[in-house]
């Protein structure tokens, strides 16, 4: 009789606990894996970093049937994405299913553990110069969801990652909104996502939002040393986390979903390639921000929350894009070498502590490829394939403010020289160029390294259907 009591009691507690919304899924840290390199490290030594480090959650950008092999029966919660150039080669609902069956139903048997399918990638981003591509609305999604629901997986939830600039330019959380531009689309794939259990998510990189928004670089830390605050009735924002995380509620408000719930798909700093890019700032960025976390603060507008979040990234990624920012290939925690940049403790007890380092690793052999210097050379034609080379690798270490900037001539043609052929995993063909030469000495500068590259067996492709085991 007791125990029939007891269940009538839980059962009713349940009951409240759903009718008034206050089930709130624990919160998790997570971390992504892009695979833009020349060269990557193999999925099983990724499995053994994240269970290293205590990391639960993992978003990968290619879901490569090699990579979903590695996470077997690993308990770590994947987050794989369906990609716009995918998804322009989908015209029917078997093409979701198909997918969906190989790289989500096959490997939930095999003992894998998905979290969320995101479905496109910031389909109303703004920022990019690139031709339109055919990305995520909710037809996508609700394709997506079918397919789930028919293998009967309701627990994997179905949504798609935005970029800040689907909001407005605001000064103040309270005007949060999200661009008229976008507005009726926005707001029809929220509509579809909240009743479908899913989260908004928001990829937040806050070296680009201070830029953007002409803040104090140091609003862009959570032990902001600066006097730069934003003062919003009577709430006080002291770092721009919790400014962009209230702009959002706002605009969620306003559009009429206030309570869905919000997770931080990117969020983090890189240490090249852009002014105050750099390790220290890197450390000083987490540090802040996971002692923010574990806190469980909250926002002044949602206080009292624990915040879901993936940091961004395992691994620099020397091939990525660079149309928002040289920056963009230095998110790594890890350097290609694997050996960790910095201090980050992922269990937020604030430990003064580097990550494990990468087991395995092999790098290739102590040689380096400059240019001699000479003065004899066609200075013209040393140009043409300064470029030549940078265009063939990443010299996105150079700029203002970043790790390379200081270099004279010779270093700087040196280092694009040297990129290319490191890239090439030292392919002695991609040293022919005016003024190159070999060589054993190691060419880097106290602020400048030039790199020696890994060896690896990994093969990424992007998704294309032209290669079928993407």
């Amino acid at each position: 009789m007791y125990k029939t009591i007891s269940l009538l009691w839980v059962r009713l507690l349940m009951s409240l606990i759903f009718l008034f919304g206050e089930v709130h899924v624990s919160a998790f840290l997570g971390i992504t894996w892009g695979r833009s390199s020349a060269q990557t490290f193999v999925p099983s030594m990724v499995v053994d970093l994240l269970l290293q480090n205590g990391i639960s959650d993992m978003r990968i950008f290619q879901p490569s049937l090699n990579v979903l092999d590695a996470f077997a029966n690993t308990d770590i919660a994947i987050t794989i994405t369906l990609q716009p150039n995918y998804l322009a080669n989908v015209k029917e609902q078997k093409h979701i299913d198909n997918f969906l069956y190989e790289r989500v139903k096959s490997y939930v048997d095999k003992g894998v553990k998905f979290r969320y399918v995101y479905v496109g990638n910031e389909p109303f981003l703004k920022v990019t110069t690139s031709k339109k591509r055919v990305n995520a609305d909710v037809h996508f999604l609700n394709m997506t969801r079918y397919a789930l629901d028919s293998f009967n997986f309701p627990d994997i939830k179905v949504t798609t990652p935005h970029f800040t600039d689907c909001l407005l330019n605001v000064t103040k959380p309270s005007e949060g909104d999200f661009r008229e531009d976008i507005k009726e689309k926005m707001i029809e794939m929220i509509d579809y996502i909240d009743k479908t259990g899913g989260p908004f998510v928001l990829n937040i990189f806050p070296i680009y939002t201070v830029s953007r928004y002409g803040f104090d670089v140091e609003f862009s830390f959570f032990d902001n040393k600066s006097k730069f605050k934003i003062v919003d009735g009577n709430n006080i924002y002291k770092n721009v986390f919790t400014f962009l995380y209230d702009t959002l509620v706002s605009a969620l408000t306003k559009a009429g979903y206030g309570q869905m719930e919000i997770v931080i798909g990117q969020i983090g700093w890189p240490t090249d390639g852009y002014m105050s890019a750099s390790e220290e700032n890197a450390e000083r960025f987490y540090r802040g921000l996971f002692q923010y976390m574990a806190k469980k603060k909250g926002t002044p507008l949602r206080p009292n929350r624990d915040i879901s979040m993936y940091v961004i990234s395992l691994t620099d990624e020397n091939t990525n894009s660079l149309e928002s920012g040289a920056y963009m290939r230095h998110w790594g925690i890890y350097k290609l070498d694997g050996k960790p940049k910095y201090k980050i403790d992922f269990t937020m007890q604030d430990r003064e502590t580097k990550p494990t380092a990468a087991r395995g690793i092999v790098k290739m052999p102590k040689r380096w490829c400059v240019f001699d210097g000479k003065t004899d050379h066609n200075k013209t034609l040393v140009v043409q394939d300064y470029e030549y080379a940078c265009d063939d690798s990443d010299c996105s270490a150079f700029g203002a403010g970043a790790s390379c900037d200081n270099l004279s001539f010779v270093q700087q043609v040196s280092y694009a020289y040297n990129m290319r052929y490191q890239m090439e995993n030292q392919n002695q063909q991609k040293c022919n160029l005016i003024g190159a030469m070999l060589t054993t000495v190691n060419p880097s500068t106290p602020n400048c390294d030039f790199p020696i590259e890994i060896l690896t067996a990994e093969f990424v492709d992007g998704g294309s259907l032209l290669t079928k085991r993407f």
